[in-house]
């Protein structure tokens, strides 16, 4: 699936190679609806660690193609920490 990162999406400082870590292993994706200010597509929201065990939220939107478009990237924050919890068991462990 390709990935497209948007401007939006640096804004945090996550790199692109921490970006894709956590859409690939994160393991779990969640939906969000659009926010009120925002209407239209539903958002993914993909919480995870890197490759360095940093926490991590990533969200995107999917075209009709499965093509993702990142919006945002940033260190977790205490809003998703219950979804991030349900997430562990099922991230894919690295290969290396």
């Amino acid at each position: 699936m390709p990935v497209t990162i948007t401007e939006s999406a640096w804004r945090h400082g996550i790199r692109e190679d921490q970006i894709l870590y956590v859409i690939d292993h994160c393991g779990l994706v969640f939906d969000q609806p659009a926010p009120e200010d925002s209407p239209g597509e539903s958002r993914l929201v993909f919480l995870g660690d890197d490759e360095h065990d940093v926490p991590l939220e990533v969200v995107a939107v999917e075209n009709e193609a499965g093509d993702l478009r990142v919006i945002h990237a940033m260190p977790l924050r205490p809003s998703y920490q219950r979804e991030y919890e349900e997430a562990i068991p099922w991230r894919k462990l690295s290969s290396s």
